[in-house]
């Protein structure tokens, strides 16, 4: 159990950064969380598992930060804190209102690396903070090449880096890749050069998928998150362009950002979340999980056994983080099955 040190967590909303919110709770962390409206923070505080855990305001906490890219948008959210935890992040917009794409660099780029840096900026302002684990990706640290189907069979694993693509970026993968570039590469040279008393440890998922909480309709799980390109195959959607099959299980991910405030976990380095071995998985084997646990899904037509999806396969090798974090991370079967339970919870007649 955690002492009730306290933490600051960005992106409480979002998909990873609630779970990390729920686990650092029952890990016995105090948490204030930063939104962007009060309305966002008060829909966390009425949530569910939020609820029954019965808590304080000690315990639990929210700021308003409207503009995170702002200078010193986060001065007042960090004082007094302990840990920072920066899940926040633009992230593509998955059948959502998408920004135009003459707009992607400041959307995605410009937004994640002024955000980043000045995280770090506050914090050093603030001079209570011990350690900030970021959120980034593996498309921080692996070519936008590999994840289309076009690399070779090299292995990459946390310690890779790469350049920043400068654009235009013709897609929203291509600008939420480089966002992630940015904001790795900016947050490791701003420590190089300031050299804080805090440390920095960085986490790089995959897909992440699972049961959302705070989804609670269809059209949310269809829309929300990451979880929509994997339910829109269960659904039977047909795709000739491959995707990776790096992915891992939301709960994984969030343990892995809560247990890297551990201060036995050594600072200054970073993870990768990518589940099923170094070759990751194969998305239509989502159809074979389908087939084995909800056939009932299948014969009423919520679920489909049609769906086509080629997988681009890109080596990742996870081996540190689960000897780190002593965690063997769920299969690519777990991860359909709790996103295919919760839509057929959503979808029961």
């Amino acid at each position: 159990m955690a002492t009730s040190s306290l933490v600051v967590l960005t992106g409480a909303t979002g998909f990873v950064g609630f779970k990390t919110l729920i686990i650092a709770l029952k890990a016995g962390y105090n948490v204030r969380i930063v939104v962007r409206s009060a309305s966002k923070g008060d829909k966390i505080l009425e949530a569910r598992s939020i609820k029954a855990l019965k808590l304080t305001s000690e315990i639990l906490s929210y700021v308003v930060v409207p503009d995170i890219a702002a200078p010193g948008a986060y001065d007042d959210a960090v004082k007094e804190a302990t840990y920072v935890v920066h899940c926040a992040s633009p992230i593509p917009s998955f059948g959502d209102a998408a920004p135009t794409p003459e707009l992607y660099d400041e959307f995605f780029v410009q937004t994640s690396r002024k955000a980043t840096v000045g995280l770090l900026e506050s914090i050093r302002k603030a001079g209570t903070v011990k350690r900030v684990v970021i959120t980034s990706s593996i498309a921080g640290n692996i070519p936008l090449k590999y994840f289309v189907g076009h690399g070779d069979d090299k292995v990459f694993d946390a310690e890779n880096r790469i350049a920043l693509d400068p654009g235009p970026y013709g897609i929203e993968f291509q600008a939420y890749s480089a966002s992630k570039v940015a904001a790795l590469n900016a947050s490791e040279a701003w420590m190089k050069a300031n050299n804080p008393s805090f440390d920095l440890i960085s986490i790089h998922p995959g897909w992440v998928f699972g049961r959302d909480e705070l989804c609670t309709t269809t059209a949310d799980l269809e829309t929300g998150s990451t979880n929509s390109v994997l339910l829109s195959l269960l659904k039977g959607s047909q795709s000739d362009e491959p995707l990776m099959g790096n992915m891992s299980l939301v709960d994984d991910v969030a343990q892995v950002h809560v247990s890297a405030l551990d201060p036995k976990i050594e600072g200054n380095q970073a993870f990768v979340v990518s589940s099923n071995g170094i070759n990751g998985a194969m998305w239509e084997d989502a159809i074979e999980v389908v087939k084995k646990y909800f056939p009932e899904a299948l014969a009423d037509g919520r679920l489909k056994s049609t769906g086509k999806q080629p997988t681009a396969v890109v080596r990742v090798d996870a081996g540190k983080t689960e000897k780190t974090f002593c965690i063997h991370l769920s299969s690519f079967e777990d991860q359909v099955k709790s996103l295919a339970s919760q839509y057929l919870e959503l979808t029961k007649p």
